[in-house]
């Protein structure tokens, strides 16, 4: 058992341990036209549905899981993960944390699991994040993500959100983004619109990359720009 998963189980028996009054569960499930990681497709450009649940303490100590559907490694992504989040003022707020994400039925010749960990900070509608695996996807060694987050309140209840990140990938070629005229970095953005209606969250989000159709997996269509709608409920 790895480091990471020990600091996971280590996390879930301190927040079991605490006060159970003092511990909130919150659920999730949502419905989208695709499931879209770091600008690329992961269920083929077909629909996703997916769900998850976190425990949170009083202290800001969280855990918790996420699943979903995906179109490669046994058609099924969960994700574990734990950490802590809190504010610093009124103003100023933070989360770090521990990530392990699963493919259980995966039968590939690399290992797809992998861990990461990550943290940002957050000032009124601003956030910039940052997160690293020193064995990302596939086995192809270090990865760095730093993303910045915007979002902007609209009129009669909408909301405008604006997201801009970069992955780089040591082993970019054996992740399927490297050719012999690029390296494996690439960027990723999004603008999408929101709103809840009868406590459904309700978005329609626009996603692309820099990269090239040749430069996607052998010339796939998974990292093209696309617009996805999505219905969330909180439970």
């Amino acid at each position: 058992m790895n480091n990471l998963k020990v600091a996971l189980i280590s996390s879930s028996l301190m927040l079991a341990s605490s006060s159970i009054n003092a511990a909130e569960v919150a659920g999730n499930v949502t419905l989208a036209t695709d499931y879209i990681y770091r600008g690329i497709s992961q269920t083929g450009e077909e629909a996703t549905i997916q769900g998850g649940f976190d425990i949170t303490g009083d202290s800001g100590l969280y855990v918790g899981v996420w699943a979903s559907n995906i179109a490669f490694d046994g058609s099924i992504e969960i994700d574990i993960y734990a950490g802590f989040a809190g504010e610093i003022n009124e103003n100023l707020g933070f989360d770090i944390g521990l990530l392990h994400y699963d493919y259980p039925n995966n039968a590939g010749p690399n290992d797809s699991n992998f861990d990461e960990i990550y943290g940002s900070l957050s000032y009124r509608d601003l956030t910039v994040g940052v997160a690293y695996s020193n064995d990302f996807f596939f086995e192809t060694g270090n990865a760095t993500y730093v993303y910045v987050d915007y979002s902007l309140p609209l009129p009669n209840s909408f909301g405008l959100g604006f997201h801009y990140a970069s992955q780089s990938i040591d082993k970019g070629a054996t992740f399927g983004i490297e050719t012999t005229e690029r390296s494996a970095d690439y960027a990723e953005y999004s603008i999408g619109i929101n709103r809840t209606v009868a406590d459904i969250d309700l978005s329609l989000t626009w996603h692309d990359t820099d990269l090239s159709t040749n430069d996607c997996f052998n010339g796939t269509d998974l990292c093209k720009s696309r617009l996805v709608f999505g219905l969330s409920k909180s439970l």
